[in-house]
């Protein structure tokens, strides 16, 4: 058992660490990647897990370079795969690939809608599950269950821009542009 200890100290972090980290990246971008201005709520779920690799990922480092004193690409396989992911997450990556993903799905649906063949039921659109549509003159509301924390959020077609008073589907709601005519929304109820 010593040996295997002393051996275990001796290695620099792996691929058990690497895969660990890969795992809670990829939960936080998938997170972000929900049409709502809440969605640091969803990433809170990443967090302990993050403290946890973060502390064992410096454990294993220190007492690496103080036994052996010997230098491996290994150490920089954690913070550079954390440091890619907050890359991605600043410039809002998993967003808007998923939405450049689903735009054409939410683009027919609008038409559906507006020629009355769409009963605004539950659905799935492009990788989205919607949970109902409202409509207000030409906006048509699309609510996305999963991202929204006592709210519900979702993306908005709003071909006129963003009206200057709120649409009555929700208490407090308000919008923040996506791309084109479209936007994400957030509305209490």
């Amino acid at each position: 058992m010593r040996q295997w200890w002393s051996a275990f100290w001796d290695r620099p972090p792996g691929w058990v660490l690497l895969a660990a980290t890969v795992a809670v990246c990829l939960a936080g971008l998938w997170a972000l990647s929900y049409p709502t201005p809440n969605g640091w709520i969803l990433v809170l779920g990443c967090f302990w897990p993050t403290v946890v690799i973060a502390a064992c990922w410096l454990t294993r480092t220190a007492a690496f370079l103080a036994r052996t004193k010997t230098w491996s690409a290994w150490l920089l396989a954690v913070p550079a795969v954390a440091v890619v992911s907050a890359a991605l997450a600043v410039f809002d990556a998993p967003l808007q690939a998923r939405w450049s993903l689903a735009a054409g799905d939410f683009s027919a649906a609008v038409d559906e809608i507006r020629a009355g063949t769409d009963s605004g039921r539950e659905r799935r659109i492009g990788s989205y599950d919607v949970g109902g549509v409202r409509t207000h003159g030409d906006n048509v509301y699309f609510v996305i269950p999963a991202s929204g924390f006592l709210n519900d959020d979702g993306v908005v077609y709003l071909p006129n821009g963003e009206p200057t008073t709120p649409d009555p589907v929700g208490e407090g709601v308000r919008v923040w542009h996506l791309r084109g005519p479209w936007y994400s929304f957030s509305a209490g109820w």
